[in-house]
């Protein structure tokens, strides 16, 4: 049939030879990639489109539109993210597309012009009028038999965790459609016992002596050393500061596991010091995920030694269900922009200063030490498309300083206080200056105000990279906490890779994933 649609016209046109193209296209791609479930999405398309007197070549072109477009958007997810489309992205999209809109203009004008293409596809697709052709009989017959194979082989895909990260490395229709089988996240975990033991004589967290420090953690949005792009730049205050007990400071390169975008995998990391990729699917949508099965986390630990959980955030508060799974976590308190009087809505353009006096503001003269995270927004895309460098560091020098002020308020308090500041990923525009394996560093900053900081029982780091995941104990035991077992046990189990987690051996990651599964269900 296909032979005689090219030799019934007087000669091929545009329209003709684009269809021939595009299943030419499919064909390849189902050979090669060995993904018999490009039928799967076909088959409804291609029922729709029958009996309205379309060519074969242009039918079999149209019902594979949509498939070929799942396949384009996973492979730019893909590319930015490491992890393909699958079908619990709903989590992302149910919730946060039209603030995404709002925000970002190229996002909203991709959007409508998705929409627009969409309608004209659909109407395309169900003009004319005709009857059922053989081939489309025939064509109904073999996409309705290889859907129904495809489904009940979706019943006998394997179930573990592992499995499913080698099957989400690469981005198809398979992929996709099977994702909507993927087991609820797990740890993979050591067959040893041995690894779950805590070190002998160790126990929960301890308070140091005296008055508790109040302790702030600042996440600095997409954030690193302006010197990567501008050597000659120098910052005041915000990751200033050479290591250094004189100066109560400690700065260094942090090791993220994310990269222009997924904010919330480096608040995941640093509050639950485990990294979100060991739950598996690539640690996506562990606030959707996990909500209600961590058990312990920084404010967990130090809500147990009388303190106050706050989170101020900068965007809506169910902006990826945020609220709920601060709260599953041990946060009491949690506040967006709009509960901070900030913003009645949706505004990326709120600046630091406004976020750290609001914060200030709420917290007042507690009569209980405080743990409160807030997270910074001055600097979250689109930077300026001509001249995102530029850009980018003006927006440092405007959160540089915020953060000198926000320190000399503190100061100003007389109380205690410990800050805990850390960028979280760089920006999508960093993807086109440097390699790959440099995109996961941001930038780390500890300091100690109206007190001394204590010495870690670990020798000084000098400007050695440290992950994420150990931020948190290094800066509790600088404010003079004794730490709990696993910390402690952690920090052994990754002694030999405590600037990249993710590069070492099964034996160290897996035993930390074994003895973190006591505050895991």
């Amino acid at each position: 049939m296909l032979t005689a649609d090219i030799t019934t016209q007087r000669r091929l046109t545009p329209g003709l030879i684009l269809a021939l193209i595009v299943v030419a296209l499919a064909a390849l791609y189902t050979a090669v990639y060995a993904d018999p479930y490009v039928g799967l999405v076909m088959m409804p398309f291609f029922a729709l489109g029958c009996a309205r007197g379309k060519r074969p070549a242009t039918l079999l072109a149209m019902s594979l539109i949509p498939a070929l477009v799942l396949l384009t958007i996973s492979w730019m997810k893909f590319s930015l993210t490491g992890m393909p489309l699958v079908t619990y992205d709903h989590h992302f999209l149910r919730q946060n597309v039209l603030m995404l809109m709002y925000n970002d203009w190229r996002l909203a004008a991709a959007a409508t012009v998705t929409t627009g293409a969409a309608l004209l596809y659909i109407k395309h697709l169900l003009s004319g009028q005709g009857t059922f052709s053989r081939f489309e009989k025939a064509g109904l017959a073999a996409l309705g038999l290889a859907s129904i194979a495809g489904v009940f082989g979706l019943q006998h895909w394997d179930q573990t965790i592992d499995n499913w990260e080698l099957e989400l490395a690469r981005p198809s229709i398979r992929s996709f459609i099977a994702s909507a089988r993927m087991p609820r996240p797990s740890l993979q975990l050591t067959s040893t016992a041995e690894a779950s033991m805590p070190p002998a004589g160790a126990g929960g967290l301890t308070a140091p002596a005296g008055i508790s420090p109040d302790i702030f953690l600042v996440l600095q949005e997409s954030t690193f050393l302006p010197s990567t792009v501008r050597p000659e730049y120098a910052p005041h205050t915000l990751f200033a500061n050479a290591p250094s007990a004189a100066t109560n400071a400690a700065t260094g390169p942090l090791h993220v596991h994310t990269f222009a975008g997924a904010t919330w995998k480096t608040e995941f990391a640093v509050t639950t010091q485990m990294r979100p990729q060991e739950f598996g699917s690539d640690g996506l949508y562990v606030f959707y995920q996990l909500e209600g099965r961590i058990k312990q986390s920084i404010f967990t630990r130090l809500k147990a030694l009388g303190y106050r959980t706050m989170v101020f955030y900068p965007v809506a508060a169910n902006f990826i269900n945020a609220r709920n799974f601060y709260s599953s976590i041990g946060v009491d308190e949690f506040y967006d922009p709009e509960s901070l009087g900030l913003s009645s809505g949706w505004d990326w353009k709120a600046s630091d200063a406004a976020f750290y006096n609001a914060m200030l503001e709420k917290i007042g003269d507690s009569d209980k030490p405080v743990v409160a995270m807030m997270l910074t927004i001055n600097q979250h895309g689109p930077h300026d498309y001509q001249d995102p460098i530029s850009d980018y560091v003006t927006r440092f020098a405007q959160s540089d300083d915020a953060y000198r002020d926000f320190l000399n308020a503190l100061a100003g308090r007389g109380r205690k206080a410990g800050v805990i500041t850390f960028g979280d990923h760089q920006p999508e525009f960093m993807a086109n200056l440097e390699e790959r394996p440099l995109w996961y560093f941001t930038a780390y900053d500890i300091r100690c105000v109206n007190f001394g900081c204590a010495r870690p029982t670990v020798p000084d780091r000098g400007n050695k990279t440290l992950d994420a995941v150990l931020l948190a104990p290094l800066a509790l035991e600088k404010f003079g906490f004794k730490l709990d077992d696993f910390s402690i046990r952690e920090r052994a189990l990754f002694s030999a890779c405590d600037d990249d987690v993710s590069r070492c051996g099964d034996a160290a990651r897996l035993g930390v994933n074994t003895a973190f599964a006591k505050y895991f269900n």
